[in-house]
């Protein structure tokens, strides 16, 4: 099965899954919910104090970081885990770990194994294989007013088989591609388009004011970065991990 394939079969299973986590919280395979007031800091930290009891695995989908506080309790959460031994697998969005609050934080964190995947809509954390963590979040209502721990072992199973399959078709982040801001990552964004579509070297460089050594200079950095050995692999490449979207503000 082709990735592309992969990752649409993965996205048709999350959002079947997703449907069943809602029904599951009005049902009485959900061994424990807690209800919280509508402040995503709160669910956040909620969130964190059950991430820390694990003991050997967690494995984490987190769709968006709301601002620089939730950033730096994620970042805290991740070193205590580190300081303790625990595999931490994180899935996030491409926007979200090129964003500042991200690399300020939790892009400091030493050991943690971090991958970038599109699909990823809403958090999910499974916890030595079983407790599952699910914020109840609602578009344009970080946090959601309530988060749920399930421990129904089938529903346990499924989840983290779907995180597990994510992790295994994500992308790992390329630097210093996808973290470089500035100038530079503005041109590299713009050598990477050019390059996806199929530019020769002069007609790129005419068009980004390069002269055609320099132009080629950035294709070669850009293509041992990403570890290509074609263009058009790297552009499909840094497509599919976000890289040529603009900058975060």
């Amino acid at each position: 099965m082709g990735s592309d394939n992969l990752e649409e079969t993965l996205g048709q299973a999350l959002r079947l899954l997703e449907s069943a986590v809602h029904h599951h919280r009005r049902s009485t395979l959900a061994s424990a919910s807690a209800e919280l007031p509508v402040d995503g800091e709160a669910v956040a930290g909620w969130v964190a104090r059950l991430v820390l009891r694990a003991e050997r695995d967690v494995i984490w989908g987190l769709p968006e970081v709301t601002g620089e506080d939730h950033a730096r309790l994620v970042g805290q959460t991740l070193a205590q885990l580190a300081g303790k031994g625990v595999r931490t697998r994180m899935l996030c969005p491409p926007a979200v770990i090129r964003g500042a609050a991200w690399q300020r934080s939790v892009g400091t964190v030493a050991r943690l194994e971090v991958r970038v995947f599109e699909g990823v809509r809403q958090e999910l954390v499974v916890v030595d294989g079983a407790a599952v963590i699910v914020p109840d979040a609602s578009p344009g209502e970080p946090g959601g007013s309530r988060a749920s721990m399930i421990q129904n072992s089938t529903v346990a199973d499924m989840l983290h088989q779907l995180l597990c399959g994510m992790w295994d078709t994500a992308q790992r982040p390329m630097r210093p591609l996808s973290f470089e801001g500035g100038a530079r990552g503005r041109v590299l964004r713009e050598v990477l388009t050019l390059m996806a579509e199929g530019y020769k070297d002069d007609a790129a460089a005419r068009k980004l004011g390069l002269s055609v050594r320099t132009y080629r200079r950035y294709v070669a950095d850009i293509m041992r970065d990403l570890r290509v050995e074609s263009r058009f692999q790297a552009g499909v490449r840094a497509v599919r991990a976000g890289l040529m979207e603009s900058d975060p503000e």
